[in-house]
């Protein structure tokens, strides 16, 4: 009897309240940083066609946002500056006191203005923060003595976390990890770290959907003869983990030496450079999460990456310094993935006959780099796992993070949040203005290289139109799926084909609406109504012939003819281009089959020579218009929009070939 009476319900009431309440906040706040992240696409595109230049519009904005989050932080609730899992630290440690009426309010809105705005910053530090802030909310009501206050406090952490990357697991390794200095362990406390996150999961998921939060999906298990150039890349990680440290440490040492009215004016040059780099290279700022995703898929050049890497470190550096509210995580697994894709391109430059996928290497360093950082490789391990669904790359990831936790702990360096943590009260002498000078410069230098990251693929923009002298006799129709192919309309193009459309984006700037998922895999092209057959023209006609691959079984070219000369026609019918909807593509040709026999796409896929650039699209359909082409893009199953497909215009001068299965 004695013994049911020191069962701890209260603990686990409260635990599961804690979660609850704090999946409750962190699906609003993830559900906010999506609106906010539409909103800036929106207003990217509303400005495109302003009478005012929409750089302007955007420093301005970016500035005002900036300097209103400052504000808030420093009149109301210092304490919310930063992460706040080295706050949560010194809370468990008894340094400091956690005052939720006030970190609540302020760290949500204040981290919705820094996050929103496109600071590179993660939400799962705000998310983080508002749990602690729960679990001593409801530690004043239900905990009975100074441990189970600390055990709610750390449950609540722990489910803000798990809310915010939908990754319990992870939360719950990274309390027992990361907090182990100052979390007193016990069955009690363990169970109730685990209902919270529990919790979290459950009420965020209901709000916001199941699944992996950055799915790669398509990886295929990594050979053992590869493992060694894993543990290359965890050396390589280990020493950016190391760099990274030490350059977050000392711009936030930088930032504190500031007055207040420096602090004010700091907060407005970043948000005017924020501003200017939201209008040339979108991909250098926000959390980053929308990179880990595409670049997997998207194989940029190895310079692209090199270049993103540097622009993105200073961004995260600079970002974190000026003292507002919001994480490491999320840049960190984008900085990761970068590195991955980067050292993806390496290898398949030096050893092409590898023939491995850059998601493997990405989704690696994603976890390698948190680890080295962060000092926390089973979290980093788990975390991956869970974010990305790579349940096959248990192996790679592993020993990628060790790598990395070993070669960071060799360097001399130190955990960041212990880091933070021991930042001195005391302000840091100021810094020389060279370095900011020189750090300005470098992202300035770099934003000319990253602005066309997404307008110019690397595999469309290298394939070369080349004239050709033939002109085909007669023009053949393909049945892909069950959109019809043509002729292109003889007219001059007026669209833009090196328009930068984002992933899932139509070019009015509209997200694709969601679609139900596929019922058969065959029917993976969705119907579209079919274009109007444009007879072929008799008169002259370009230099530029328009041919098109007839299906499989019947691989033989057009008969081609000799030019007939007109004299009549003085004028020449110019041919415009037609789209296509491209999956995905591959360094090696002899991944395109294999690929396309898993989708049950092999007898609709096609696909063009790879040109200058080595890369091999996976395509499907052929239309006449742009937007028949992104109509069946919206339409297609949801595993097929889960690539992130994009619209492919096929020159005049390009022929689709169809895939061709090895066997």
């Amino acid at each position: 009897m004695s013994d049911r009476h020191r069962f701890p319900w209260s603990l686990y009431l409260a635990a599961a309240l804690v979660g609850g309440l704090a999946g409750l906040i962190g699906a609003a706040f993830h559900a906010v940083l999506d609106g906010a992240d539409q909103g800036r696409d929106a207003l990217r595109a509303a400005l495109d066609a302003a009478p005012i230049p929409g750089w302007l519009v955007l420093m301005v904005l970016g500035a005002l946002v900036l300097v209103t989050a400052l504000w808030m932080v420093r009149r109301f609730a210092p304490e919310t500056a930063g992460s706040g899992i080295q706050e949560v630290e010194a809370i468990l440690a008894g340094q400091r006191t956690l005052r939720w009426r006030r970190v609540l309010p302020v760290k949500f809105v204040a981290g919705f203005l820094a996050v929103g705005s496109g600071l590179v910053l993660g939400r799962e530090g705000p998310t983080v923060h508002m749990g602690a802030a729960l679990g001593q909310m409801a530690s004043e009501r239900m905990a009975p003595d100074d441990r189970q206050r600390r055990a709610l406090i750390a449950a609540g952490a722990a489910a803000g976390l798990a809310a915010a990357f939908n990754a319990p697991l992870a939360a719950i390794v990274f309390v027992t990890e990361e907090l182990r200095e100052h979390f007193e362990y016990s069955f009690a406390s363990i169970q109730s770290v685990i209902l919270a996150c529990c919790a979290a999961v459950v009420v965020s998921g209901w709000i916001l959907g199941q699944g992996p939060d950055l799915p790669v999906p398509n990886l295929d298990m990594a050979p053992l003869a590869a493992l060694p150039l894993f543990v290359l890349l965890g050396l390589l990680i280990g020493a950016l983990g190391v760099v990274f440290n030490g350059l977050l440490l000392g711009s936030a040492r930088s930032f504190r030496a500031l007055s207040t009215e420096q602090a004010y004016l700091s907060a407005a040059v970043v948000g005017m450079v924020l501003g200017a780099l939201l209008w040339l290279a979108p991909d250098t700022v926000g959390g980053g999460e929308a990179l880990v995703e595409s670049l997997p898929r998207e194989h940029p050049e190895l310079l692209i990456l090199i270049a993103l890497i540097a622009v993105r470190l200073l961004t995260t550096v600079g970002s974190y310094g000026i003292g507002l509210p919001g994480g490491i995580f999320a840049p960190l697994l984008a900085l990761g993935t970068i590195a991955g894709a980067a050292f993806s391109e390496l290898v398949a430059t030096l050893a092409p006959s590898l023939s491995l996928e850059p998601g493997i290497f990405a989704v690696a360093a994603m976890g390698a780099l948190f680890a080295a950082t962060v000092r926390a490789p089973l979290t980093g391990i788990i975390l991956v796992i869970e974010l990305t669904g790579a349940q096959v790359l248990a192996l790679p990831i592993i020993l990628t993070c060790l790598t990395a936790t070993f070669t960071a702990e060799a360097m001399g360096g130190r955990p960041i949040y212990s880091l933070l943590l021991g930042l001195s009260d005391r302000p840091a002498p100021p810094r020389s203005p060279v370095r900011r000078i020189l750090a300005a410069g470098m992202i300035l230098a770099a934003m000319v290289a990253v602005d066309r990251f997404h307008a110019v693929q690397p595999d469309e923009a290298s394939l070369p139109i080349q004239a050709s002298t033939d002109v085909s006799a007669s023009v053949q129709e393909e049945q892909v799926g069950s959109g019809a192919m043509s002729p292109p309309a003889s007219s001059t193009d007026a669209d833009n084909p090196g328009r930068n459309l984002r992933d899932g984006e139509s070019e009015t700037g509209e997200s694709s609406s969601p679609q139900p998922t596929k019922h058969a895999v065959a029917s993976a092209t969705p119907p579209v109504p079919p274009p109007a057959v444009i007879p072929a023209a008799r008169p002259v006609i370009p230099s530029e012939s328009i041919d098109t691959v007839a299906p499989a079984e019947h691989d033989s070219p057009a008969s081609a003819e000799s030019p007939i000369q007109t004299e009549s026609r003085p004028e020449p019918i110019a041919r415009k281009p037609h789209y296509s909807i491209q999956l995905i593509s591959f360094r090696r040709a002899s991944s395109l089959a294999p690929f396309a026999r898993r989708q049950g796409l092999l007898e609709q896929a096609r696909t063009l020579d790879a040109g200058a650039s080595g890369w091999h699209p996976l395509l499907i359909g052929e239309f006449e218009s742009r937007d028949a082409a992104e109509a069946a893009r919206d339409s297609l199953p949801a595993d097929l929009r889960g690539l992130k497909p994009i619209i492919r215009t096929i020159a005049p001068s390009e022929r689709l070939r169809p895939v061709r299965s090895p066997n």
